[in-house]
């Protein structure tokens, strides 16, 4: 068992005041007071745009409101909504009431909603006119647990709004003057929940991860201690219910005043990023992959002189990449001259970079899904300093490369305050202010994460290496984490699709680091005999000889689409396979106890699995 700890030397001294505070309330009123004339948050191209001062007095205004339809503190409350400048008042309004949000993916099945809700035992739900109807038929089917669905609605869709349905703006004008803000945030402790995260599952439903108010400002101040926090502007347009949504706007913009810019849609974060510049920017590799492509395609339009001059830059910002990650064989000496030759030739790269608002940045985090180390390497050549780092939910982001320390492929080192093991199975443990308190309402579950000495597993298997690096090297939990960073369930999914048709003998989900899911399936053969009895056309034939038939290709395809009006949209499977027919034991693909080796099955059937993605 090998372990580590975060050195406490690389903490700097300087901090904002909003670094100083122990509640996320507590920070948000400190960056107000320090920042009051500066934007605290906009919508792309500046239609709306709040002061910090502004932003604080809607926030104190609104959660006098919600405390006058009877929101108090401690209780769940459910937002659904996407990243709109209401979503973040709320967000912060309900932080100063005490009670405890929760966000819902907007992709999210009316099972999921129902189960969510549910679960949380809310009592008030926050959504947008265009989700009212799905929301609308869960609460329904919760009898009469939600008080009220307050409804946004910045699209002037204008619904009809009925029963326990009110609107947002109605909600923000009702005055509640007798209602003491202050003395409300004031009394919230550092260990009392902020919010809840539901997370991904192995199997079943998603558990609700309890993050507490020192979670979140413990770790607003370790990270401040290893990568430049943003002061100028960032972009929140991660879902809010995501632990990566709420830290890397919502959070990061308390420590120094920057501005948030709304993004309500993903596809447009590249109008946003032209839009803002950030000094800070966190992504999924998908979105990364897309801006390469586009700086390439910028670097192509170019002349002739311009374009051989970027790709030699290109060429010498790869090598210097390459040369820079710790460990590097390349001599002190080297490294400098080609440091002093990249000095001048980064300098052609900045007008490609304004055009895509990459210009202003001082880090760029890459996480959520495996990174190609070339696409790390591409994006430093070029002047953008990408970051690798790791999280979990229960764990937040905790371990994170620096600006000027770190190994392509790596994870990272510990923040300080994070202390790490590797336990004698190879699964990474981590220690420290920046873990969470535990899943609401499941005891059992806690225990099996958090030991009583207060270690948290993370699922992982990591190596941590002699210069404290963490590499990790595998997932314990079969989790599929695509291209974009969601968390998926493969469980849920295939189970979603193998209730549909007793056909399908296996089905196996695909979609780690890929753009969607797909599926390799098997066919039962005793109900593939049936099947083919019942069907005059393929008399005769036997089940191997029929796998390919087109019948039988749509009968799997309408089982997998009636399996996928029961999942998220990014859970649903867009293409799948046939294999052949049902593998039994003895199959190198089947365990002992006739579990599915996945490794093997995307081995074996590799080439039939990328043709499912050639397109």
């Amino acid at each position: 068992m090998t372990s580590t700890t975060a050195s406490e030397g690389t903490v700097r001294s300087a901090r904002g005041a909003p670094l100083k505070a122990m509640t996320l309330p507590e920070a948000f009123q400190r960056t107000v007071a320090t920042h009051p004339d500066k934007v605290g948050i906009r919508t792309i191209g500046g239609g709306v745009e709040l002061t910090w001062a502004e932003f604080g007095d809607r926030v104190r205004s609104l959660a006098g409101s919600l405390a006058k339809i009877g929101c108090r503190r401690g209780e769940r409350v459910a937002v659904l909504m996407r990243n709109l400048v209401e979503n973040h008042l709320v967000d912060y309004a309900f932080s100063h009431l005490g009670a405890v949000p929760f966000g819902i993916f907007n992709s999210s099945s009316l099972d999921q909603i129902v189960f969510q809700i549910g679960h949380a035992e809310a009592e008030i739900v926050v959504t947008e006119a265009r989700y009212l109807d799905k929301v609308a038929q869960a609460v329904a089917r919760l009898g009469d647990q939600v008080r009220h669905i307050v409804v946004a609605d910045p699209d002037g869709e204008g619904p009809a709004l009925t029963g326990n349905q009110i609107s947002f703006a109605e909600v923000e004008a009702t005055p509640n003057d007798e209602f003491d803000v202050d003395a409300s945030w004031q009394a919230i402790d550092p260990e009392d929940i902020a919010c809840i995260i539901y997370t991904s599952g192995t199997t079943g439903q998603p558990k609700a991860a309890i993050w507490s108010h020192r979670m979140i400002v413990e770790g607003l101040r370790a990270i401040d201690a290893a990568i430049p926090l943003p002061r100028r502007g960032l972009i929140s347009f991660l879902p809010m219910a995501h632990a990566g949504g709420r830290n890397n706007s919502h959070h990061y913009a308390l420590a120094y005043g920057a501005t948030i810019t709304v993004c309500p849609e993903m596809n447009d974060v590249s109008a946003a990023l032209v839009d803002v510049h950030p000094d800070l920017f966190s992504s999924s590799p998908r979105v990364y992959e897309k801006l390469q492509a586009a700086i390439e395609s910028l670097i192509e339009a170019e002349p002739d002189d311009s374009r051989r001059a970027l790709k030699d830059a290109l060429q010498l910002g790869l090598r210097l990449s390459h040369a820079e990650d710790a460990g590097s064989a390349e001599t002190v000496a080297d490294l400098a001259q080609l440091r002093e030759r990249r000095e001048q030739s980064v300098k052609l790269f900045r007008p490609i970079l304004a055009k895509v608002g990459l210009d202003q940045l001082d880090v760029v985090i890459i996480g959520g899904a495996t990174v190609a180390p070339e696409l790390v390497h591409f994006f430093r050549a070029i002047g953008t300093p990408m970051l690798e780092a790791y999280g979990a939910t229960e764990v937040m982001l905790n371990i994170f490369n620096r600006v000027d320390d770190f190994k392509t492929g790596s994870a990272g080192k510990a923040l300080p305050g994070v202390e790490l093991r590797i336990a004698d199975d190879g699964e990474l443990f981590c220690r420290g202010p920046l873990n969470f308190s535990g899943y609401f309402k499941d005891a059992e579950k806690t225990v099996e994460v958090i030991d009583a000495d207060g270690w948290v597993g993370t699922g992982d298997i990591a190596r941590i290496d002699d210069e404290g690096f963490v590499w990790v090297v595998d997932r314990k939990k079969e989790i599929i984490i695509n291209s974009h960073g969601k968390n998926m369930s493969p469980a849920v999914i295939e189970t979603a699709i193998l209730e549909e048709s007793s056909l399908i003998a296996q089905f196996v989900a695909i979609g780690e680091s890929r753009r969607y899911v797909t599926g390799v399936a098997t066919l039962d053969p005793v109900a593939l005999q049936t099947f083919i009895d019942q069907r005059p056309e393929m008399a005769g034939r036997s089940p191997q000889d029929v796998i390919d038939h087109e019948l039988i290709q749509a009968e799997v395809a309408a089982a997998v689409e009636r399996g996928n009006a029961r999942l998220n949209s990014n859970e649903q499977v867009k293409k799948f396979a046939i294999v052949g027919l049902a593998w039994e034991p003895g199959n190198e693909i089947l365990t002992p106890t006739a579990k599915i080796r996945r490794r093997i099955v995307t081995a074996e059937y590799g080439e039939i699995i990328e043709s499912l993605y050639a397109a």
